[in-house]
């Protein structure tokens, strides 16, 4: 199966083109990038730290250790299509799971403060 086709199988994922490329977005973060001969993951830093250690991918740049999700490359050619498939799968359940951690600006709730009747 694609490599697209299986980035459109998991589940809340839209794709978007960007460029020459497409960005495949869940809880609205960007986890994949797809170009021609690689695609760029955004994985939780250890699972990412271990695939570079494996020489299956090039770290970009540091991580962000906010949310602790890192960016590597991945050769698409040289690369086990199961690999691939579980780091995919790696990669998504990454940004969701930290994009439920987070809490945004726009969603927090103002505390009441109740007035007192004296």
């Amino acid at each position: 199966m694609p490599i697209r086709d299986l980035l459109l199988a998991l589940p809340f994922v839209v794709s978007k083109r960007l460029n020459a490329r497409e960005g495949f977005f869940t809880a609205g973060r960007m986890f994949a990038l797809l170009a021609t001969d690689r695609i760029l993951l955004r994985l939780a830093t250890p699972t990412g730290e271990a695939v570079v250690e494996r020489d299956q991918a090039q770290p970009l740049g540091d991580p962000d250790l906010a949310v602790g999700l890192s960016w590597v490359s991945v050769p698409l050619p040289a690369s086990n299509p199961e690999e691939i498939e579980r780091l995919l799968t790696a990669a998504h359940d990454a940004v969701r799971r930290a994009s439920r951690c987070r809490l945004r600006p726009g969603l927090r709730r103002r505390r009441r403060v109740g007035r007192t009747v004296g």
